[in-house]
């Protein structure tokens, strides 16, 4: 069990931080305000190989995509950062400010003018090979792991024996992918025990599947945005020999078959640490010994946790784990003399977008504060991210749809002679749990966990010792409008002729939930191949070229007519605002049913394992049989469409 309780993750944060921005009195441009602001927090994930779906490098680009950067702003989608601003100062922080995203939106509205190109700041020079330098021992997978185009999101563990001939100490790990668009996040588990290797399967793919692993250890892990970095100085985390790296990885698909070969380079430090990162976990375990047991459409289930420090620590970082119900997630203290603070909060946990942050300075916390955590699931059907539809009754678990729930705080001992006793405190802080479990009568299916149940749980003796938007207006498309399909002939959209409908599915080529609706497209295609329906593939990309268009069409596999819309003529004639969005046109020119494809991708950043609502097939359906289409309003969830240049 206290296996378990050993692992102290680090992970590599981005140095994408957001000064202040004061609005100025004139005219914003992109030369003297705009530039400055992209090329800080953006550009490091938007440039050539890396994990973005389309590069901000210029004006041109970044106008393009202005609209849609705008809304991911507002929303807090964009630069990935999930703890709340009061509750500890981070390194790293990609949070922008208020100011910042104020800025952002006037220069949208006033039209993104340019300014003196002359002004553009020059863009940042990005290290080329391994960004810490050449790694002490380099090690990648054996062979690459095919990724589908379509499906729900994937866990693969992956086992890299190390060959390690004595014990180490790490100081940074980095990280490398062959095909960083369906990666999301990579966790770098340690396993000396061989209960990785145990669960290698002889499928032809590399790895296991799944998040219920237990490591003996942990090194962190990457996430998107996530640039190198070594831990503070005089920290480092132990590796021992023999063990194996196991890379817990989440597959985001993107609607194209990749293979992905992970490589990891590891630093190793001279000598041991002056100070060991200790971890509290609270509660322990993630929440195994916390009555985790949450009723179908509970939206507010909490569990609490505190812990009395028996000696002065230094807190390094702070980092959060649990499934797709996970809500919210803060940790305080109240330090001897009654001061409060606050050390850590995300009010809007998303399970695919996990990471551990250091603080900006170590927080220093004296003996006999107590730090208090709260953890909150949300098993309602109206969280969009609940995986069961209705919802079900969840328990404590290791897999996907089960739950789990801590905050982890990684602190040292102020003096690394007072080590042992916190580890022994953290020691009868899982026993105490442990203690009110057994009494409260929880449940534990050790079987299931695959380890034996410790003797202070079988021995009782021992006890005694011790969102629905509303339908917009409904708007008919004005005349057939000619564009040119990617082989050059002249096509007419709205031309519904003897079809029962003509059906425009809008996209761009670097729009990732564009890109993922591609494999459904394909199949809606061929399922209503033979009902007299027309289809057509409409890029708004007025920059793209025919050559591009067929090659994501080839790609992607979209088995219809690709035309490009390149003055919006067809945007405009059927009122659609998003990529991926839809319009359902009938011969007579109304525009029958306008929206989103299914109900998979409720909002920007969230995504239901499957659809619900198929909102597309309903109305092709209906009016195939000769109805009337039952909702024929829905909202798009998606990628704004990109601004027309200047002509």
């Amino acid at each position: 069990m206290s296996r378990w309780l050993a692992l102290v993750p680090i992970i590599a944060l981005s140095p994408l931080t957001a000064s202040a921005a004061d609005e100025p009195a004139g005219e914003v441009t992109f030369a003297d305000h705009i530039a400055p602001l992209v090329f800080q927090n953006c550009t490091t994930c938007h440039r050539p190989t890396q994990v973005a779906p389309f590069t901000l490098l210029n004006y041109a680009e970044t106008r393009k995509h202005a609209k849609t950067m705008l809304r991911t702003m507002e929303d807090r989608y964009m630069p990935p950062w999930h703890p709340e601003p009061g509750h500890g100062e981070f390194r790293d922080s990609r949070r922008l400010s208020d100011a910042q995203i104020a800025l952002f939106a006037k220069w949208v509205k006033a039209g993104m003018p340019e300014g003196d190109p002359k002004k553009i700041p020059a863009l940042p020079k990005f290290p080329e090979g391994w960004q810490l330098g050449e790694p002490d021992l380099v090690v990648a997978m054996d062979r690459p792991f095919e990724v589908p185009a379509a499906g729900p999101d994937i866990y693969q563990n992956f086992v890299i024996p190390l060959n390690l001939a004595e014990d180490k100490w790490v100081t940074a790990v980095e990280f490398r992918a062959t095909a960083p668009v369906v990666l999301h996040h990579v966790l770098y588990f340690l396993d000396d025990s061989g209960r990785g290797r145990a669960k290698l399967k002889k499928d032809g793919q590399p790895g296991f599947p799944g998040m219920g692993f237990r490591p003996t250890g942990s090194l962190g892990g990457w996430a998107v945005g996530a640039t190198p970095s070594k831990l503070p100085e005089g920290l480092a985390l132990p590796v021992k020999k023999g063990s194996d790296l196991v890379l817990q990885t989440h597959f985001h698909l993107s609607g194209k078959a990749e293979k992905e070969t992970i490589t990891v380079g590891l630093y190793f430090a001279d000598k041991p640490p002056k100070r060991t990162l200790v971890n509290i976990a609270l509660p322990p375990v993630f929440g195994l010994f916390s009555n985790v047991d949450i009723p179908p459409g509970k939206a507010g289930f909490k569990v609490t946790d505190s812990f009395t420090l028996p000696v002065d620590v230094d807190v390094v970082g702070v980092g959060a784990h649990a499934h797709y119900l996970g809500k919210t997630m803060k940790a305080d203290a109240t330090l001897p003399d009654g001061t409060q603070k606050k050390l850590f909060a995300i009010n809007d946990w998303d399970f695919n977008w996990q990471g551990q942050y250091v603080y900006k300075e170590f927080v220093r916390l004296p003996k006999g504060t107590v730090i208090r955590s709260e953890v909150t699931w949300d098993n309602s059907a109206a969280n969009p991210r609940n995986p069961s539809d209705p919802p079900v009754r969840v328990r404590w678990g290791e897999g996907s749809t089960d739950e789990m729930g801590s905050i982890g705080l990684r602190v040292v001992a102020a003096d690394q002679a007072d080590t042992p006793k916190l580890r022994e405190a953290l020691q009868l802080h899982l026993r105490q749990t442990v203690i009110r479990s057994r009494l409260r009568g929880d449940t534990v299916d050790w079987d299931k966990l695959g380890v034996p149940a410790p003797d202070l749980w079988k021995n009782p003796d021992l006890f005694k010792k011790d969102r629905e938007s509303p339908a917009p207006e409904k708007k008919d498309a004005k005349a057939p409008v000619s564009v040119r399909d990617t082989d050059g002939k002249v096509q007419t959209p709205l031309a519904v002729g003897d079809a029962k409908a003509s059906v425009l599915f809008f996209t761009t080529t670097d729009c990732p939930i564009a890109n993922a609706y591609a494999p459904e497209i394909a199949a809606i295609v061929n399922d209503f191949r033979d009902s007299n329906v027309r289809f057509f593939a409409v890029h708004v990309d007025p920059d793209l070229t025919a050559d591009a268009a067929r090659t994501h069409a080839k790609e992607y596999g979209l088995n219809l007519p690709v035309v490009i819309d390149a003055k919006h003529e067809l945007v405009a004639a059927t009122g659609v605002t998003r990529t991926p969005e839809v319009a359902v046109v009938l011969p007579d020119g109304t525009v029958a049913y306008r929206g989103r494809i299914d109900d998979r991708f409720p909002g920007l950043g969230k995504k239901k394992q499957a659809a619900k609502e198929r909102d597309l097939r309903n109305a092709l359906t209906a009016l195939v049989a000769g109805g009337t289409v039952p909702t024929p309003r829905t909202e798009a969830v998606g990628c704004s469409l990109p601004t027309l240049p200047v002509r």
